[in-house]
């Protein structure tokens, strides 16, 4: 544990929640903070707009956690309400539990396609697990990884289930037996979750903002690291057409692993899918019940869908309503792909569209090619070699993170330089083990 003296200070690369995040808590123990951020608002991913009198977030969002410190800390700094999580699963014309209930399959498709599935599953073979579809075919069989992981795998990442890390699917698969072959752990399967009261999920971006925005500068777009003997000496970034420099005993990265390591000259051989989040304002008070649609079909550009209406009060429209895609497969025409989708499963008439909105987020979800946990322990050997860098959140640590762990990643990582410090400011009950909540919606 390092203690901090009064002259050092730390630059803060990047103004995400993750970003965000580590310049609260810096300045909560006192110690001199400066966030560089190129755009000109904080946020990141877990940005919001105003769109037609909706409250649009960035993509679809939600805070769950099993991490009571996390939890109480983000609600104490955000009202937010409890949901009871709806949501469903569209695939082949069909609607299907969420999670997929393999009984449920059985009964609502076709013999030849259930047939297919208990075959699979009895006949499963033994293959060597050195990818995503070798580990997904031993532990569910031919049938179900024909009918869901290689469809949906492949719209997830744009490669095959053959190309993807074994590892994704240990973070990912968790049973062994058909019965519970789609049931996930409390963390991807989540009966509820919290989301803002107003303000979308902008709100736990500005709670952090307000409390540190003296020591956060926008449009300041890092073109450089300066180095010494010691590692890092000072962070070289754009602010109003000027070149500046800002000196430092510290920095901790918040960006992409891919370009810090392009900034201090080495290749990181890490790779990101982008994604293309669709808005279509609709012309009816509310499309859907639901929080979220997944779509598990191959031939749908969507991976998920959300209606913002259902998560908050917090909006200015009666008569519209706004729906939210993302869409992984790359287009060029997502709007026209994701209407023709939606019409499939007849949840709308492209007649009752007002308008839309396309915006692309370059690093979208890290890609698990094969080998990446060589490259990725590779980069962080490089970035390791310099004692004071430091990486946190999803785009530097190369992690598929949620927002509540992009927090607690860059709490281990202060109490680990300074010594644990509590930043809780009340007690909140634990109110998604298991038990019934009622929704807000």
């Amino acid at each position: 544990m390092n203690e901090p003296t009064k002259k050092e200070r730390i630059a803060v690369l990047g103004g995400g929640i993750s970003g965000l995040s580590v310049a609260w808590l810096l300045k909560n123990r006192g110690i001199d903070v400066r966030l560089l951020e190129s755009s000109d608002q904080v946020g990141g991913l877990a940005r919001s707009f105003e769109w037609h009198g909706v409250k649009c977030d960035i993509a679809p969002h939600r805070l769950f956690t099993n991490d009571q410190d996390t939890l109480r800390t983000l609600l104490d700094l955000v009202p937010m309400n409890a949901h009871k999580r709806k949501s469903k699963i569209f695939m082949g014309n069909r609607v299907i539990r969420d999670p997929i209930n393999p009984i449920e399959l059985v009964l609502k498709f076709p013999p030849k396609t259930s047939i297919s599935l208990v075959w699979g599953f009895l006949f499963r073979p033994n293959l060597p697990e050195d990818s995503f579809e070798s580990m997904a075919l031993n532990n569910f069989g031919r049938g179900l990884y024909d009918f869901f992981f290689k469809p949906y795998t492949r719209k997830l990442f744009g490669v095959s289930p053959r190309e993807i890390s074994a590892a994704w699917g240990k973070q990912k698969l968790r049973s062994s037996g058909l019965a519970d072959a789609f049931k996930r752990n409390s963390k991807t399967f989540f009966k509820g979750f919290y989301y803002p009261e107003q303000g979308g999920y902008q709100a736990i971006s500005n709670a952090f903002y307000e409390d540190i925005s003296d020591s956060v500068t926008l449009n300041a777009k890092v073109t450089g690291l300066e180095q010494s003997q010691k590692g890092i000496s000072a962070v070289k970034y754009e602010h109003n057409g000027r070149e500046q420099k800002f000196e430092c005993d510290r920095v901790i990265s918040t960006i992409p692993s891919t370009v810090l390591g392009h900034m201090l000259g080495h290749q990181i051989n890490l790779r990101f899918k982008p994604v293309q989040i669709v808005y279509l304002n609709i012309n009816k008070p509310r499309v859907m019940s639901y929080h979220w649609i997944y779509f598990g079909d191959g031939d749908v550009v969507i991976n998920r869908l959300a209606e913002f209406k259902n998560f908050s009060g917090d909006h200015n429209a009666e008569d519209n309503t706004v729906l939210c895609a993302e869409v992984t497969v790359e287009t060029d025409n997502p709007v026209e792909h994701v209407l023709t989708a939606l019409e499939k499963y007849r949840l709308i008439d492209r007649n009752e569209v007002i308008d839309s909105l396309v915006v692309p987020i370059k690093c979208g979800y890290p890609i698990y090619d094969k080998g990446y946990e060589t490259q990725r322990i590779d980069a962080l050997d490089f970035f390791n070699g310099f004692n004071n860098l430091h990486l946190v959140g999803r785009n530097a640590e190369f992690r598929h993170i949620d927002i509540d762990e992009d927090f607690a990643s860059a709490n281990l990582l202060i109490n680990r330089l300074y010594g644990e410090l509590s930043v809780v400011g009340y007690e909140t009950e634990q109110i998604f083990d298991g038990q019934e909540i009622a929704s807000t919606v």
